[in-house]
């Protein structure tokens, strides 16, 4: 039988050097300890500046910059696939996941927009004229409802005064569009502030898309319109009720059908709110359904009412919820910084003294009681939006100013995301106007009365 040794094999291999393996090793551990901390410092920099896969935000679009606008005419809405600016000078549609522009409306001649609706059913309603400037807009006489999926003209009328009428500066609130309804307020006031026309008669409703005459309403007598709102199952008023100086500001519900008055509240049962005396106020429709009034001094800082008021669906009063309390000092002149879903008031909070250093919170409408509240870390949160129960707030840090996304349950507040943004999103080539988060976009709008800002960016989260 033949044999086989077992050294044969071995005749062809190199003898093995003593130490050989061990140096091998320390080698490899070495490399894998570089590789480490280069890895662990460049994520600690892609961390810091934004760039982290799975952390951060990156800029999708930005639409071109704009000229210096005007003080008012100015708002932004998304529209199904639309993305709204309006101006002074002009509405222009956007494409929602390119930014690229698909329409522009210019209102005739010399025309300026002086306000306009929220819009409803991708219809905005525009109140536009003639001689209009900040401090007054006599001219603020003309009404346009404008198909947003077009950008197309569907109907124009007038609101109805007297040649000797001045409306003031332009204000929003003339004008409501809800529930295929639009609401219009015809009364204006003369120089000494006195009602022109039959103020009882001064609200009356046409169709949205065709203008056709639906309904006009008859106000308590001693009672004028302030604004209206309009959503699908009520039409609301602020109103002015009293003489002289013995007026208050109430909140009445008007059936969307006929225009019959159903209530008529006033804002506070205990303490009435005068809509102007030696401590002037400003009031706004924070939102229609559900009822939320928004009143502050009309300079800041100074005396005067600053709260909200909330009422429930059948029209009577539910809270008075200060904007000052153990939540802080909401920011109630910012349209990105205050939001209504639900039953919840959401809100940007000032800490102590300082407008640098903020957080969100929710306060629940019934009760008037702070539901919640959210630190997300030393520094200014800078706007918030709420979308399918989420409120999504961006922050700027103190020190560093880097800016974070935050995603927070509505419900809770507890935090569902964290995101870092590569850029400076609250740029100063413009004033953050409102916060959109759609279909996976965070869609800043801006406006800038200095000029050149960008109406829209937005950011994709990766």
């Amino acid at each position: 039988m033949g044999t086989t040794d077992a050294r044969a094999g071995d005749e062809t291999r190199p003898a093995a050097r003593p130490g050989r393996g061990r140096r091998t090793g320390f080698l490899a551990a070495a490399i894998v300890a570089v590789l480490a901390l280069v890895g662990g410092l460049v994520s600690g920099v892609l961390m810091i500046t934004g760039n982290m896969p799975g952390d951060s935000m990156d800029t999708a679009w930005e639409t071109p910059a704009d000229p210096a606008a005007a003080g008012y005419g100015n708002g932004s809405w998304p529209a199904g696939d639309i993305l709204v600016r309006s101006r002074f000078d002009a509405v222009t549609g956007y494409d929602m996941r390119t930014g690229k522009q698909q329409w522009e409306y210019v209102p005739p001649g010399r025309s300026e927009i002086c306000s306009t609706s929220t819009p409803d059913a991708s219809v905005l309603l525009l109140v536009h004229g003639e001689n209009v400037t900040a401090a007054r807009a006599e001219g603020c006489a003309d009404i346009t409802a404008l198909d947003l999926k077009t950008g197309k003209e569907l109907w124009s009328g007038s609101r109805k005064a007297s040649a000797k009428a001045t409306a003031g500066g332009p204000a929003s609130g003339m004008v409501a569009a809800g529930g295929g309804l639009a609401v219009v307020v015809d009364t204006w006031t003369d120089g000494l502030g006195e009602a022109v026309a039959d103020g009882r008669k001064a609200i009356r409703a046409v169709d949205l898309r065709t203008g056709e005459r639906r309904w006009t309403a008859t106000l308590p007598k001693d009672c004028l319109p302030f604004s209206v709102g309009a959503a699908k199952r009520r039409v609301v008023a602020i109103l002015s009720c009293g003489k002289e100086n013995r007026t208050e500001l109430t909140a009445a519900a008007l059936d969307p059908t006929t225009g019959a008055l159903l209530h008529n509240e006033p804002l506070d049962a205990r303490r009435p709110v005068a809509p102007s005396s030696s401590s002037p106020v400003q009031t706004s429709l924070l939102s229609v359904d559900p009822l939320v009034v928004s009143v502050r001094p009309a300079y800041e800082p100074g005396p005067g009412t600053d709260a909200f008021f909330s009422f429930g669906a059948d029209g009577r009063r539910q809270s008075r919820i200060e904007s000052s309390g153990e939540h802080g000092k909401i920011v109630a002149d910012k349209p990105s910084k205050v939001a209504v879903d639900g039953d919840r008031l959401y809100a940007v909070a000032e800490l102590g003294k300082s407008s640098t250093s903020s957080r969100v919170v929710a306060i629940d409408l019934r009760t008037g009681r702070l539901a919640w509240q959210a630190n997300s870390g030393r520094g200014d949160t800078v706007a918030l939006t709420v979308h399918d129960g989420k409120v999504t707030a961006l922050h700027q840090d103190r020190g560093s100013f880097a800016e974070r996304l935050y995603v927070l349950d509505g419900a809770t507040g507890e935090e569902l995301d964290d995101r870092t943004f590569p850029v400076d999103i609250d740029r100063n080539d413009g004033w953050l106007a409102g916060l959109f988060d759609r279909d996976g976009l965070l869609i800043v709008s801006r406006y800038d009365t200095d000029g050149p800002g960008r109406p829209f960016a937005a950011y994709e989260r990766w």
